[in-house]
């Protein structure tokens, strides 16, 4: 036999052998693909159900595929729950979203904003929203993808942050204006002064006048009285500037501005003072002049109708969460909160309570809030409010205690009660 002929088996078999050896590189091959396939895909799922916000998975019509973790502890709806709800749009608070949403995507367009969504249990969440198409190899749609971010927290430091800037802006407002205030209510102080003088003189004098210049003296008399009274409102807003502090336990000032409130009047008074309440920094003058505001402000908004009741209640507490600088407060502080079961401030009157001159009485001067609010701003401390229709108002003040004042609490409720 030839030996070119003899080589021939020999030949077939190598390439046989070769042949199934490059199957078996290929299907190794193969193999390490589609493992890495696996791995690269429990990966993906993994990051999807660790992720802090929300994704879900569904199809054009409607019906959910997919909800990772963070989805069901937002939303509460397992896969089948979700799809056995009749309602479209049930995720969302306002059904108009959801249907601008899906129009979008069936537009081939995203869609991202912020809306309300819905939970099981019916709590509202405001969310950031995000909704896009996933496309197969061949770029044609097969479903949609949403991710929701929950953002109240966001919302809520950004409401924190408003008001903040909303109480900056009023204290530097209010500072402006107390400056100018002193001086004019001084200026004016004098001239009324004059005027009264005069009018007392004429009245002494009434025999010789004609006989309708007594009331028309008495009626310059009793208008240069209530201009007075405002230029003292007036001097009493400037000087909220500049407290006189000292040290003392604001227990016994409080309930005699209390006390003194209700005097003429049917509301009954409910005091509740700890009797361990630390002493604070305050002007006992100015302090004075805030309860007896708020409280007499309370009395007068509930009237004579029984069942009437002031409440004023004082207690030690540890910090709070911002001051009228903005500040949170983690030291130990003293709350007082003055509550009445009255009427109420409208919702549309609520946010402008402290302005100045801003008043709902026919003969207010709109200084008395306000004169509140600069005495506390100037004491470092915080006072808030809350109304309700129909079921009354509550005003908190928050005043920072004495550091390490334990020693002198008695001492300090002495120089209250004084």
């Amino acid at each position: 036999m030839p030996p070119l002929v003899a080589t021939i088996p020999w030949l077939i078999a190598a390439l046989l052998m070769g042949g199934w050896g490059w199957s078996a590189w290929h299907h190794r091959r193969a193999r390490r693909k589609l493992e890495h396939t696996a791995l690269t895909l429990a990966r993906i799922s993994q990051a999807v159900e660790s992720a802090s916000d929300a994704i879900g998975i569904g199809d054009f019509e409607g019906n959910s595929v997919y909800h990772n973790r963070a989805h069901m502890q937002l939303f509460g709806y397992t896969v089948e729950e979700l799809n056995a709800v009749p309602e479209v749009g049930v995720l969302f608070a306002d059904l108009k979203v959801a249907a601008e949403i899906h129009a979008s995507i069936r537009a081939g367009n995203s869609w991202h904003g912020e809306t309300e969504v819905r939970t099981k249990d019916g709590r509202t969440v405001p969310a950031f929203v995000r909704a896009d198409i996933i496309r197969d190899e061949s770029g044609a749609p097969v479903g949609i993808f949403g991710v929701f971010t929950d953002i109240t927290e966001r919302r809520a430091a950004e409401k924190a942050l408003a008001e903040e800037r909303e109480r900056a802006a009023r204290a530097q407002r209010l500072e402006s204006l107390g400056m100018l205030a002193g001086g004019v209510a001084h200026d004016f102080g004098n001239l009324l002064t004059i005027i009264l003088g005069n009018t007392a003189i004429l009245r002494m004098k009434s025999a010789e006048l004609p006989p309708d210049a007594g009331k028309r003296t008495a009626a310059i008399e009793s208008a240069a009285w209530r201009a007075q009274e405002l230029s003292k409102n007036l001097l009493s807003f400037a000087r909220g500037s500049a407290p006189q502090l000292r040290t003392l336990v604001i227990g016994p000032l409080v309930a005699e501005a209390a006390k003194g409130a209700v005097v003429h009047s049917n509301v009954a008074l409910n005091l509740d003072l700890a009797p361990d309440l630390l002493p604070v920094k305050a002007d006992p003058v100015q302090m004075d002049q805030v309860i007896s505001n708020l409280c007499v402000n309370a009395v007068q908004a509930m009237g004579d109708a029984p069942g009437r009741a002031l409440e004023v209640s004082a207690i030690n507490q540890q910090g709070w969460g911002g001051a009228a600088s903005g500040t949170p407060f983690d030291g130990p502080v003293v709350r007082v909160t003055i509550r009445d079961n009255g009427p109420g401030i409208p919702a549309e009157v609520l946010p402008r309570i402290w302005e100045p001159f801003f008043t709902t009485k026919e003969k207010g001067t709109g200084l008395g809030l306000a004169t509140v609010y600069a005495v506390i701003k100037k004491h470092g401390g915080s006072i808030t409010v809350e109304s309700e229709a129909g079921r009354g108002t509550v005003f908190t003040i928050i005043l920072p205690a004495v550091a390490n004042a334990g020693a002198d609490a008695s001492a300090a409720a002495d120089q209250g009660a004084s």
